[in-house]
């Protein structure tokens, strides 16, 4: 299936003008996946919009990505933990006002985590600025309008919530649910891909239709 003429001109931006031919190829490949709907397409257009979503712009920008080794910590903090610690089914204990006596070593390892996560959470929403200040020329991020971020965040989160296999079946307007989201994303990579004219055309007419 050939792209349209708004998505070429995504997929030669991806390809030629950012350099970036693994994310052109991932792109090409949702939009035909989409097309086609062969079984399984629903995960896989998830899983390339989702890696678009938070890759795109730290790669161009030469951001190393780094995710929280959660397995590697809990495995750690495992090893340290003792069965005595654990808090039973025992009213009285639940009740109880006593604390634990927790060696500050695992109380650190806790707080380390945590604070892990906590900066993990910063990178996602720092990427999401990214994209916009780096491809749609928001240097202020104060200035980025509310709706847009709000669009790409629920946005992607659709997405990360159906990258994965699972067991259950996916729910039945997830079809409809899937164009309408990777519409979006294909919305501001084309914004991206144009002119500065057209970019600044697009976005005017996106809040132009928000505010009325």
């Amino acid at each position: 299936m050939p792209l349209n003429n708004e998505q070429q001109r995504v997929y030669a931006w991806l390809k030629d003008d950012l350099n970036l031919p693994v994310f052109a190829a991932a792109y090409k490949g949702a939009v035909i996946f989409l097309s086609q709907k062969p079984p399984g397409y629903i995960s896989f257009v998830a899983h390339a919009s989702r890696d678009m979503m938070n890759g795109l712009a730290g790669t161009f920008a030469g951001i190393e990505r780094t995710q929280v080794q959660y397995k590697q910590r809990l495995d750690e903090l495992q090893k340290n933990w003792r069965n005595e610690w654990k808090v039973n089914d025992d009213p009285s204990i639940k009740e109880s006002k006593e604390a634990y006596l927790i060696p500050i070593k695992i109380c650190q390892m806790i707080s380390n985590l945590i604070e892990e996560h906590l900066a993990g959470r910063q990178r996602n929403s720092d990427m999401d600025v990214l994209f916009f200040s780096t491809f749609l020329e928001y240097a202020d991020r104060e200035k980025i309008p509310k709706n847009f971020l709000s669009e790409w965040r629920k946005t992607r989160s659709w997405f990360m919530a159906r990258t994965h296999l699972r067991k259950d079946s996916f729910r039945e307007n997830d079809n409809v649910d899937l164009a309408m989201h990777f519409n979006c994303l294909d919305k501001y990579l084309y914004i991206a891909a144009s002119s500065q004219y057209e970019r600044l055309k697009a976005l005017n007419e996106i809040l132009d239709a928000t505010n009325q």
